[in-house]
């Protein structure tokens, strides 16, 4: 009879706890689920050393894309020295408004991310199509045509397999002022600098 009583009074005492503090442990394991996640999230992030830009006319097939991601990794150097290689291809997708398919919001969006590409820095060398490079020439992002390489003249595209997605691009670093921010921070200097080398070894020239 003891055993049955004992029993009735904890779980009367269990009932009683649920009743006053369901919600408080509901909202605990809720954030628990949460920083379970975060954490998990945050250990499969991939902290790039370099991100290499794409702004074309078209989207540019996913196989291309590795290729390009590909080559790059084999001759990059870790440049936050955590013992890996990672280069991030940005594909922004930047066609006319008489293209098939236009879609002024998924053009709106692209360009949004571009512009913050730029403004952060995120991306030093650059694939363009000839119509955004001229765009983008007139915004002073980009140095004047005689400082730009037809893709079809470099060793790296040739190397590639010669993609025809990416035949009709030019290749160029992006242009950082002295006196803007991107021109007073070092870190950026430096992966401007080593951003330049890998362009030079894709277009097959020495610095």
């Amino acid at each position: 009879m003891k055993k049955v009583q004992g029993n009735e009074e904890a779980k009367k005492k269990w009932e009683n706890f649920w009743y006053y503090y369901k919600y408080h442990v509901l909202a605990g394991v809720f954030v628990l689920v949460c920083i379970i996640i975060f954490a998990k999230d945050m250990m499969a992030k991939i902290d790039y050393d370099y991100c290499v830009s794409i702004v074309g006319n078209h989207a540019v097939p996913e196989e291309d894309k590795a290729a390009l991601q590909k080559w790059f990794e084999e001759r990059a150097e870790d440049l936050n020295e955590d013992g890996e290689v990672h280069v991030q291809v940005a594909d922004y997708f930047l066609p006319g408004e008489d293209a098939a398919g236009f879609d002024p919001q998924m053009y709106a969006a692209s360009q949004t991310k571009l512009t913050v590409d730029l403004q952060e820095g995120t991306s030093m060398l650059y694939f363009l199509s000839e119509d955004n490079y001229k765009k983008f020439l007139e915004m002073d992002a980009f140095p004047k045509e005689e400082e730009t390489v037809n893709i079809e003249e470099c060793k790296g595209f040739e190397e590639l397999g010669s993609p025809t997605s990416m035949e009709d691009m030019v290749v160029t670093m992006r242009l950082i002022y002295e006196d803007s921010k991107l021109g007073k921070n070092n870190e950026i200097q430096n992966y401007f600098e080593k951003s330049k080398a890998l362009l030079h070894e894709f277009i097959g020239t020495t610095k």
